[in-house]
């Protein structure tokens, strides 16, 4: 859950007052897990787990939007229909008027 403002200002506050009375517990807080391997903000479990699935929600979009664009008629074609058995001008049909 995320800090309001005015506690976000409250708790900056408190820090600058802890700083300002003990730098020594001001230079363990800062340092505290910076040794430490495992400790790394910017890989985190769950932001590979939001990466795979906002990429696989982008394929889906993307075979959704291909399907669409192939499956629309293309617009000044008809569809062919068959001859009317009265248009029977076929060669060999035995229609001829001369």
């Amino acid at each position: 859950m995320s800090l309001r403002e005015n506690e976000r200002r409250i708790l900056a506050e408190i820090e600058y007052a802890l700083a300002k009375d003990d730098p020594d517990l001001d230079g363990h807080l800062k340092s505290f897990g910076a040794d430490d391997p495992a400790y790394d903000e910017d890989d985190r479990p769950g932001r590979a787990v939001l990466l795979l699935l906002i990429g696989v929600a982008a394929l889906v979009l993307c075979a959704m939007l291909a399907g669409l664009y192939f499956s629309a008629p293309v617009q000044g074609t008809q569809p062919a229909t068959p001859p009317s058995p009265a248009d029977n001008t076929a060669p060999g049909t035995g229609t001829g008027g001369g």
